[in-house]
């Protein structure tokens, strides 16, 4: 199966969302901020970013474009897990490098639709 790099700040779902994965036979890497979530991706080569967009230290937004901007993670499918909901979020998101785009509260069963699209 595949690598995939969760990061979120929130505990609850950074744990629901990769239990998921794991439990799909997907190896998993827990990030709680953006920083760390890029440093994991550069060190870990996931196949697949869940990205929370709103997170402490650095947000998803600038993390995504981080990782979209080094030629070493460029190719990195990101899926943006976020409770940005407002007109026009979206379009941020995607302008940052975002490859899909899932609002809060999900169900655990639209992620895994979702991650499996992208793999």
């Amino acid at each position: 199966m595949a690598r995939i790099l969760v990061a979120d700040d929130d505990p609850d779902i950074l744990n629901i969302v990769s239990m998921s994965l794991e439990a799909m036979g997907h190896e998993v890497i827990k990030a709680t901020n953006g920083r760390e979530a890029v440093a994991l991706a550069m060190s870990s080569a996931p196949q697949l970013v869940v990205m929370d967009l709103m997170m402490p230290e650095m947000n998803g937004y600038e993390a995504t474009a981080a990782l979209k901007a080094d030629p070493e993670t460029a190719g990195i499918p990101v899926l943006a897990l976020t409770a940005k909901a407002m007109r026009g979020d979206e379009e941020r998101g995607r302008q940052a490098g975002v490859d899909a785009y899932l609002t809060k509260p999900f169900r655990i069963s639209q992620v895994i639709e979702m991650v499996d699209q992208f793999l």
